[in-house]
């Protein structure tokens, strides 16, 4: 017989609708960070729902497929929904007239309409795939189908991971430094063109009429078990198990096969955990990148943080034979060679990953000032345009040269100790002030920096406690902080930062208070109003303070760098990422498998769509951990990860010990591989 052409269309299709959905996927976060205005922690939050919908969905469209429309009408109204969501996350991108909070609510809008038609269809399309073919006669083209059909997920993921990033920020429109429009248009536009391949291929489709849904009759026998059971608390009839009181409805194999397949869904409880680390790849990695160093020189161009994500469909597609010939042959030789051992090995290598990732985010952030025990810090910003002397009968004597900074480590006698200081200014300023001499109190807090500003007021010397007192902490994320200190005189200006590269204006920051800002790291150009002041370049990590002061009908500005970052090379997420990629060959091929090939074959979709729920529920656990924000230090919550990772697998090894492994008939044998990517 002949292969059958029809599923050409198929895979094409699948091909166009994988590119789209891993492209916006792949700048979902930067978008929401850069243009949407959310702050990381939110950002995170609505990538991990919109990726708990997309893999919740699917139990809808499974019952929509199975019970109501069929699969093909399934597909193709679906496809619509998730056509127009995609239109309409590129009309938020290019509508810059709209309000914010506008802009928000349509972009919102289209991840809800993506998660809605991705998640629809993603169990209607291998399996329509399937139903082209018959069996047992075509069984060997059966098996060649879902190899070409999981090579087309992992290929359209693959390109489209590293194109959008260039189409983001290699070019620029609407006078940003970035163009989501066109890495969002990218993606719509393949997904409009998978919807007319699909349809184009009707006339040689073999089409199914919708039969009863699986899902629906294993909920109403499990409902109808336990109202059942319910009813019969004060009675003496007893049964073998809770299900078998659905005997009266359903029948003994319909019993048997749910019984078998809550067997395997029992051990499915922890799995969702794994889902929780491996997904943030896409978020929480992709804002460690942003703050490394991309560029290759030996081929003169940088990449990008959001391409980092390229190197995982690339590695699974590399690793899949290293460990099916060389990995699993090995740990066999240990005594590892069940699927829930091999699950079990990568849930530790999951965690295993989050510890790297917490190196490298150390290792970003670098260490803070690391104060004695009792001591605290002092620091004095010179806003004059001349010298000054310090006098206290508690310090020595300290001469402070023009926007320099002074920073003395003290021990105070309590936890706050106060003291006055005398200010003197070098004579050469005399005329320019009315008196050269300031007395002042100063505080110094223990554990804590405290700053002051000297600056003038009425052609007097003026000290400005500022208003905050540093922990020593640095940010979470990472991201560079800048503190503008200015004189009264410069109240009313606006500081502008522009990219050096392109002029873009990256922030404007207005200067009536003291004002502490976080921004990306890069090198700007500052501007005061439209008077040139300063070149900055702002690391990772780094604590930035910009003194500015009018002296003599001119501004001087200094950068003070109080905490340098560490600029390491992007190259450094490599071990996690790989790490990471070998945790999901392990456990994600080997979960699908086992959920595969121990299920009833009346029980596999069911099983399938469960497998699924794990993926949406762990999503669902990032969003929680994220809203929390108990973590000052993005470290500390990549370490939290994965010790919560190793408790869950521990649970699990525990959960699976007597577990008894079924000899069942695998009519499909790799039915189960194109869900790899999808997961």
């Amino acid at each position: 017989m002949a292969y059958p052409k029809s599923v050409w269309f198929i895979i094409c299709t699948e091909f166009c609708e994988r590119f789209s959905y891993y492209g916006l996927r792949t700048v979902l976060v930067l978008y929401l960070t850069s243009i949407l205005q959310y702050d990381e922690d939110e950002s995170t939050i609505i990538y991990h729902m919109a990726v708990f919908m997309a893999y919740f969905s699917p139990l809808f469209g499974a019952i929509l497929s199975d019970s109501f429309l069929g699969k093909f009408k399934t597909i193709v109204y679906l496809s619509l929904i998730y056509a127009v969501g995609n239109l309409v996350i590129t009309g938020s991108s290019l509508a810059v007239s709209l309000s914010l909070s506008n802009q928000r609510y349509l972009a919102l809008l289209g991840l809800v309409l993506i998660a809605i038609g991705t998640g629809g269809i993603k169990p209607c399309v291998s399996s329509f795939g399937g139903d082209q073919f018959d069996l047992p006669a075509q069984e060997v083209y059966l098996q060649k189908f879902f190899s070409i059909f999981y090579f087309s997920i992992n290929a359209g993921s693959l390109i489209s991971t590293s194109i959008t990033p260039e189409l983001r920020k290699d070019v620029q429109c609407f006078g940003r430094t970035s163009c989501f429009p066109l890495a969002f248009g990218v993606p719509a536009v393949l997904m409009l063109i998978a919807i007319f391949i699909f349809v184009c291929g009707k006339r040689l489709y073999k089409i199914k009429k919708p039969e009863s849904n699986v899902i629906v009759t294993s909920f109403s026998c499990i409902y109808h078990a336990i109202k059942r059971r319910l009813s019969y608390v004060s009675s003496n009839t007893k049964k073998s198990h809770w299900l078998n009181y659905a005997d009266d409805k359903f029948s003994e194999k319909e019993i048997s096969d749910i019984r078998s397949a809550l067997d395997v869904m029992y051990l499915f409880i922890p799995l969702p955990f794994f889902w929780a680390l491996f997904d943030q790849q896409g978020s929480r990695w992709t804002l460690q990148a942003t703050l490394m160093n991309g560029r290759i020189n030996f081929l003169n161009w940088t990449m990008k943080p959001d391409q980092m994500q390229v190197m995982n469909p690339l590695l699974v597609l590399l690793f899949i034979p290293v460990f099916e010939t060389v990995v699993y042959p090995l740990i066999a030789k240990i005594g590892i060679k069940k699927p829930l051992q091999k699950i079990s090995l990568g849930g530790f290598l999951a965690a295993l990953a989050f510890v790297l990732s917490a190196v490298v985010q150390n290792k970003i952030i670098g260490g803070s000032i690391q104060l004695s025990d009792g001591e605290g810090q002092l620091r004095v910003f010179n806003g004059f345009d001349c010298n000054i002397t310090l006098n206290s009968t508690n310090l020595p004597v300290y001469k402070l040269s023009s926007l320099e900074t002074l920073e003395i480590r003290y021990t105070p006698t309590s936890n706050e100790t106060s003291f006055p200081i005398v200010f003197i200014a070098d004579p050469s300023c005399s005329p320019n002030l009315s008196t050269l001499n300031l007395t002042s109190s100063v505080s110094i807090v223990e554990g804590k920096a405290t700053s002051y500003f000297l600056t003038r007021l009425n052609d007097k010397l003026e000290l400005k406690r500022i208003g905050y007192v540093d922990d020593l902490a640095k940010p979470k994320n990472g991201s560079p902080v800048l503190r503008i200190l200015n004189s009264d005189d410069l109240s009313n200006k606006v500081l502008t930062l522009k990219e050096t590269d392109n002029n873009n204006t990256v922030t404007e920051i207005n200067l009536k208070s003291l004002t502490t800002n976080t921004v990306p790291i890069g090198k700007y150009k500052a501007f005061l109003d439209k008077e040139f002041i300063s070149d900055l370049n702002l690391l990772p990590a780094s604590v930035n303070t910009l003194v500015l002061q009018r002296n003599s009908g001119h501004t001087d500005s200094k950068l003070v760098v109080l905490e340098r970052g560490n600029f390491i090379h992007i190259a450094w997420q490599l071990p996690q990422i790989i790490v990471m990629t070998a945790a999901e060959i392990m456990f994600s091929i080997t979960s699908l498998e086992f959920a595969f090939t121990q299920a009833p074959t009346s029980m596999k979709s069911l099983l399938a769509a469960v497998n699924l729920l794990t993926v949406a529920f762990g999503n669902l656990m990032v969003v929680i951990v994220s809203e929390v924000r108990y973590f000052e230090n993005q470290a500390y919550e990549y370490l939290l990860f994965a010790g919560l990772m190793v408790l869950d697998m521990l649970i699990f090894i525990l959960m699976s010990c007597k577990y008894k492994y079924k000899n069942l008939n695998d009519p499909e044998p790799i039915a189960h591989n194109e869900q790899t990517k999808q997961n």
